[in-house]
């Protein structure tokens, strides 16, 4: 049986606390919910937020937060997932698309300034395969940020947690995610004035749109875990990355790492030509491996691959390999012995 690109980090005493949910008959969206919502906004000193099932709700409510309209401009990596451009584009909002670095696949700080100047009425960033972008210069734009630190949680940017500044954080807790609830999305609001405008669009909205206290109580466990598992992450993708030295392809490294800290999500390998030999090898050998960069907004927009060609580049030759605390020693030593010896 191959190894799997991801796998849920769920503990058998991780389920105590959803069996106690259970046997509450408290299910639904209730105060457990609200618990985790509430701990993650202290965590980085957020007014508060609201827990949703749907990545794609979230991101509408995120969108209605900050009132943009109808042919408003709105910046965002071509890397972002493409449940930003279905949103979007439904609402009739204009996306504005700045290449990445090659180095991490984060937004291009100095392209994206250049843009900025289109009247842009908000800033969506995106945390690629946990790789930490600038944010300082985007913070200092003077218009709303909002980072998705779905593929980050535990970054960090300087001393602080990634996102500490921004106007609103979006965080997918998925099945692939770093903590998981078993699906569902946060959206944290940085000052009351959002927090207001989040909640009463939240009031209106049915109750199943809302994230179930019975996944919220898994949630709960994974967050007050997160330390552990991020210390096991960062251990094996240390190994991985020696190990991948030693062959012909790299992987998605911030110029200046010293600066930051990015998460260790899964590990992305770029690779010096096309995936599916790579992917053929790993496979054959009992890894599995996914494309790092599919289902993204440079797919949905046909102008995108011209505009943005590093993006283009790294979608066309960047693959995951598993990376979690539950791999286990045999595991991760069969992934050191492929990242070594790939074609």
């Amino acid at each position: 049986m191959s190894i799997p690109v991801f796998k849920p980090s769920i503990k058998r005493r991780d389920m105590h606390s959803v069996l106690s949910c259970l046997v509450s008959d408290l299910i639904g969206p209730a105060a457990i919910s609200n618990d985790l919502t509430a701990a993650i906004a202290n965590e980085y000193h957020f007014a508060g937020g609201s827990a949703f099932r749907e990545y794609l709700r979230a991101i509408e409510v995120a969108v209605d937060t900050l009132e943009l309209r109808e042919k408003d401009k709105v910046m965002l990596s071509p890397l972002a997932p493409a449940a930003y451009g279905k949103v979007l584009l439904s609402r009739g909002i204009i996306p504005v698309l700045a290449d990445v670095r090659e180095s991490d696949a984060c937004l291009d700080t100095e392209l994206a300034m250049e843009k900025a100047r289109e009247d842009i009425k908000a800033i969506f960033i995106h945390a690629p395969a946990g790789q930490v972008p600038d944010m300082k210069p985007f913070y200092e734009l003077g218009i709303p940020v909002i980072i998705d630190i779905g593929e980050a949680l535990g970054a960090r940017e300087s001393d602080s947690l990634l996102g500490h500044k921004a106007d609103l954080i979006i965080l997918p807790m998925e099945t692939d995610s770093i903590a998981t609830t078993g699906g569902g999305t946060l959206v944290l609001a940085h000052t009351q004035k959002h927090l207001k405008a989040l909640q009463s669009i939240t009031a209106a909205l049915t109750p199943d749109t809302r994230l179930p206290d019975l996944n919220a109580s898994l949630g709960i466990i994974q967050w007050q875990e997160l330390a552990s598992s991020l210390e096991s992450r960062n251990t094996i993708r240390s190994t991985f990355e020696q190990s991948l030295k030693k062959g012909q392809h790299r992987t998605l490294m911030n110029p200046k790492p010293e600066l930051v800290q990015s998460a260790p999500y899964s590990f992305p390998a770029v690779l010096g030509g096309g995936m599916n030999e790579v992917r053929r090898y790993a496979g054959k050998n009992g890894v599995e491996t996914l494309p790092a960069f599919s289902r993204r907004i440079i797919e949905m927009l046909p102008e995108a691959a011209e505009q943005c060609p590093r993006a283009q580049s790294l979608m066309l030759s960047t693959i995951l390999f598993p990376l979690y605390p539950t791999l286990g020693s045999k595991n991760i030593q069969l992934i050191m012995k492929v990242l070594s010896t790939l074609p």
